[in-house]
């Protein structure tokens, strides 16, 4: 099928003067005004920087980024398979929101005018991702022009050096970069007019206050540098746009990893906010800085899939984040299907990371596949505020002070499965309802509320585990070697001596985390996905309960002959508090089972007895064959499959 080619709506351009006429309007003193410009599209158009325009998912991008009303008509876009073939979809840019949105590939829903200056866009190969990182900066360099004195605007001395700076992992990928920028300059006679010197690696640009100041042949304030990832270097500039073009393949030789480049960077752009004309130590609006991340996809690790993470996470870190993810064949739909065909038969895995923009899963979602987790799932299921008298219920228990909560899981059986009856959180800095949004009411009154409390108290935590006991018939219960010792102590005196603290090393965890998924391939669990958070229930399916959002979160890494580490992604809000609790209270329910043939068949007569049936220990090699015999013999889906109501 003929792809169409893009269709431009029509801008004001052509009623818009010439831009060295616009120079000589900033001459007459608008640089501390309300100065106009165009929109990025308007100036990409006007000079046909891109000979056959943007593509239209490239198009969204910028328009999104830069907060341009979104097109709601034309349904310029099209989804197609993984070979560019059939059209499966054709959607306006504002449904493509919504699609990229729902199915966990942008955190925002809909446009609302908020200015995110992180951008981290997670594209495919070949999907244009240097020719935009080349917009992004002649765009940000032509503001700072028009504004003809710019350190006037955001309160800097006159003269200092303002930097719009794109940095890559070696001066070849640099030179990319700079070479469709330069072309950018040529093409614009605003950019040659204002040029004072070039070299390979910068341009340096006069702007109209320096010509006041120092005179038409005197200091240039403007610099767009372009070079390859070294973070010396680049502390203490005035950069107001910093691009980190494929950033997941920065090497990390101790002075030029993606981190430490970045956060060499990202400080420089808070001094970038508009300032009050008469009072220039006053920001009269946000920091106009921004900070760009362009990558195709390597593993499940890294600091572009932290950043990503983080922006998914939609927590406060992420205010600020704009994250999309797009295949090639999304974005770029000028290659040919027998690429992508050729492509996928050399290595299927790779294809999908390089040109799906999928990141691969050398470190993988521990949930590797959503009907895993979503057939234990029982829809009307709600946390129990009590349990039936002797009927014996297993506490896990995940305990943290400071930096991590305290959590504990209750599972019992019933109806031949291990069922969760209840789980409950405190996290320190926090109110009792943010840490606990699935329950109407404490259990612990005299701990309401944590969010000026830095450390958890061991004695109210004691208290809480004594209150929970006169509510469920706690059979046995399970915490691992942190602080272990003490706190086992603190609940013996509470007369709580069903508890008892166990060595979890990699490889008791690792067991723990194994029965707990055989459990699932087994379906002898049942949970409940409650509450979904408040403003998910609008048709759209976006959300799960923070359990179920944990668990799909989680990733494992392998770590040895039969070991896999699973834990929450290393991100700065993420936890694994609640996971840990309900994998313990699985394993302790597991060993009862075990001990007590025939319990599960039982349960689901409604009552304990012991029969002749035995329920075996699930080794590693019986794990592998029946997720093998689930799924085929191929790795599952992570998180990203589920869709938007059934996954994060």
């Amino acid at each position: 099928m003929p792809i169409r080619e893009p269709v431009f709506r029509p801008t004001l351009v052509s009623e818009i003067t010439s831009f060295i006429d616009e120079k000589r309007q900033a001459k007459s003193g608008g640089s501390d005004g309300d100065t106009e410009f165009l929109t990025i599209i308007e100036f990409i158009d006007k000079f046909k920087l891109l000979p056959y325009g943007l593509y239209p998912v490239q198009r969204f991008i910028v328009k999104l980024y830069y907060n341009i009303l979104l097109d709601d008509v034309d349904k310029s876009i099209r989804i197609t398979d993984r070979f560019g073939e059939k059209v499966l979809h054709e959607f306006t840019e504002a449904e493509y929101l919504r699609y990229l949105y729902d199915h966990g590939r942008c955190n925002v829903r809909e446009q609302d005018g908020k200015h995110r200056r992180e951008l981290i866009l997670v594209l495919g190969r070949r999907s244009g991702k240097s020719a935009l990182s080349a917009i992004f900066a002649s765009y940000e360099l032509y503001k700072l022009l028009r504004r003809g004195s710019p350190q006037s605007f955001y309160g800097l001395i006159p003269g200092s050096e303002i930097r719009v700076l794109c940095i890559a992992n070696d001066k070849e990928q640099a030179s990319i970069v700079y070479g469709d920028m330069q072309s950018h300059v040529e093409a614009v006679d605003y950019f040659k007019n204002s040029i004072a010197n070039t070299t390979q690696t910068y341009v340096r640009f006069r702007t109209e206050g320096d010509r006041k100041k120092f005179g038409d042949n005197g200091k240039a304030s403007v610099t767009a540098t372009f070079k390859s990832s070294i973070a010396k270097g680049l502390r203490g500039r005035g950069i107001i746009c910093a691009i980190l073009d494929e950033i997941a393949f920065f090497v990390d030789d101790g002075k030029s990893s993606a981190e430490r480049v970045y956060k060499a960077i990202f400080p420089s752009l808070a001094q970038f906010s508009p300032k009050d004309p008469k009072n220039k130590h006053k920001p009269v609006g946000p920091s106009e800085g921004r900070m760009i991340l362009i990558s195709s996809p390597d593993a499940r690790e890294g600091f572009l899939y932290r950043m990503y993470q983080m922006a998914m996470s939609m927590d406060k870190a992420s205010e600020s984040m704009l994250v999309i993810q797009a295949p090639t064949w999304e974005v770029n739909p000028t290659l040919s299907s027998e690429y992508y065909e050729t492509e996928y038969a050399k290595d299927p895995k790779s294809f999908m990371t390089e040109h799906g923009a999928e990141f691969s899963d050398r470190v993988r979602g521990w949930i590797e596949d959503w009907k895993d987790l979503s057939d234990c799932i029982v829809p009307e299921m709600r946390p129990a505020v009590r349990g039936l008298p002797r009927d014996p219920h297993w506490a896990g228990v995940d305990f943290g002070l400071s930096n991590d909560g305290t959590s504990i899981a209750l599972t019992h059986l019933s109806d031949g499965k291990i069922k969760l009856a209840y789980h409950e959180v405190w996290y320190p800095k926090r109110s009792w309802k943010e840490s606990n949004p699935h329950l109407s009411a404490p259990l612990v009154p005299y701990a309401l509320n944590l969010q000026d409390t830095q450390r958890l108290d061991i004695d109210e935590m004691a208290g809480w585990f004594l209150a929970l006991s006169k509510l469920f018939y706690i059979h046995k219960g399970v915490f691992d070697q942190w602080a272990g010792p003490v706190f086992e102590q603190v609940l013996h005196k509470r007369q709580l001596r069903q508890f008892e603290m166990r060595n979890f090393f990699a490889s008791d965890s690792s067991q723990m985390y194994q029965t707990l998924k055989m459990m699932m391939f087994n379906r002898q669990l049942a949970i409940y996905d409650w509450p979904i958070p408040a403003g998910s229930q609008d048709g759209a399916g976006t959300r799960h309960s923070p359990l179920i959002a944990e668990l799909l979160e989680l990733q494992a890494t392998s770590a040895g002959k039969n070991i896999v580490i699973v834990e929450a992604p290393k991100v700065v809000g993420k936890h694994d508090d609640q996971s840990d609790a309900l994998a313990r209270s699985v394993l302790l329910a597991s060993e009862y089972i075990r001990e007590n043939p025939g319990i599960l068949e039982a349960s689901s007569r409604g009552h304990v007895a012991q029969s002749s049936t035995h329920s075996p220990r699930y080794g590693y090699n019986q794990f592998h064959r029946m997720r093998n015999r689930l799924h085929a013999g191929i790795g599952g889906t992570s998180i990203r499959s589920a869709p938007r109501g059934r996954g994060r």
